[in-house]
């Protein structure tokens, strides 16, 4: 759930607490930097070329224009997602809401975040 918001903290960043799985395709964002810190379970991260693995109490940062995926390694893994500068809940919420693939690349357009090929 969403911890902090773009509109709370005067637009800095948003944080949410989650429970990741399977995880994102391969993305990148154009305007936010994503940060990871790993609560309990651990991930899986690709980060550009590089792939690592990330334990509980691990703290991850991946820079906007890079791409990047992650998912649990095992058992899915619960971590704060935080997003530098705040507001990507709005991305959340429209993405989740999209019936269709063309709707949520329409979304990923608006909110400068892209799919990439892997």
């Amino acid at each position: 759930g969403l911890k902090a918001s773009g509109h709370s903290t005067g637009g800095a960043l948003s944080v949410f607490e989650t429970t990741i799985a399977a995880g994102p395709p391969l993305h990148v964002h154009d305007r936010e930097d994503e940060c990871l810190y790993v609560l309990s379970g651990e991930l899986s991260i690709r980060c550009g070329s590089d792939t690592f693995d990330a334990a509980a109490g691990s703290f991850v940062f991946l820079p906007r224009g890079r791409p990047h995926r992650f998912w649990a390694s095992g058992q899915p893994a619960k971590l704060l997602l935080i997003t530098v500068p705040g507001g990507i809940e709005d991305y959340f919420h429209q993405i989740n809401n999209a019936a269709t693939d063309e709707e949520r690349h329409q979304v990923g357009e608006q909110h400068s975040i892209r799919v990439v090929p892997e």
